[in-house]
């Protein structure tokens, strides 16, 4: 199968890892399986150290995203009179409706 890069398959993975390509990415743009494609990567030298940078950069984006996505859970059940008297309306009718 030919490389949709232009130029071999090891030099198109190798450029597209390091520019910040997936490996699913690179394999779609290779035409090589994913184990193939992961395989060379894992023998080019910078290969564990961007891994552990892009893991790194992966931790922080997901405690930015949980410490916004708390503040907004916070925000969305702040307790007002307004609140308590709606909540209290409703349980009102659906005690009214219930038989003993």
């Amino acid at each position: 199968m030919e490389s949709g890069c232009g130029m071999d398959w090891k030099e198109c993975a190798k450029k597209m890892y390091f520019d910040g390509g997936s490996i699913n990415a690179i394999s779609e743009a290779t035409g090589k399986s994913r184990q193939a494609v992961s395989g060379y990567l894992k023998t080019l030298p910078g290969f564990a150290e961007e891994k552990e940078q892009r893991k790194r950069k992966n931790r922080e984006n997901r405690k930015e995203y949980k410490r916004l996505k708390n503040r907004e859970y916070r925000g969305a059940a702040e307790v007002t009179a307004e609140t308590l008297k709606r909540e209290h309306d409703i349980a009102a009718r659906i005690l009214s409706h219930e038989k003993y």
